[in-house]
């Protein structure tokens, strides 16, 4: 399996994440009246999101040829599996939700974001360390 996709999306994962965790880390008694702020760390989230699950859909693509129906069912199959951990594939999908309410134009709670940014941030990196790790060679 190739290694460059999974090096870029968790290289985009990384950098997302940083962003998101930045925009809080300002000042996190300000962030809620800073809707700039909250915008950087939104958008942030989102690209985090869509390069984990174009992580997983390439995954799966490549161990087994499965192709998911839509974003959540691609974090289900790979904890079916046991390429993740099924409390891992909880909380991202908890964090697609958001994602999903806000493709939507639908009004994400305020506090759906602060606990992604306060928990949330480290699930996509542990989601990103192991598929790097399933794409290395056995």
């Amino acid at each position: 399996m190739s290694d460059d996709v999974l090096t870029s999306k968790a290289g985009t994962i990384e950098r997302c994440c940083q962003r998101a965790r930045e925009e809080y880390e300002k000042d996190p008694t300000t962030f809620v009246s800073d809707l700039t702020r909250q915008d950087a760390a939104t958008l942030n989230v989102i690209r985090a999101w869509e390069a984990a699950v174009e992580m997983g859909d390439y995954v799966l693509a490549q161990g087994e040829g499965a192709l998911a129906r839509d974003e959540r069912e691609v974090i289900s199959l790979l904890a079916e599996r046991g390429w993740i951990d099924a409390a891992l594939a909880e909380d991202l999908q908890r964090s697609g939700e958001f994602c999903r309410a806000e493709w939507d134009y639908q009004a994400s709670p305020l506090p759906a974001l602060v606990a992604i940014l306060k928990r949330g941030l480290t699930d996509f990196e542990a989601y990103a360390a192991t598929m790097l790790n399933l794409g290395k060679p056995n």
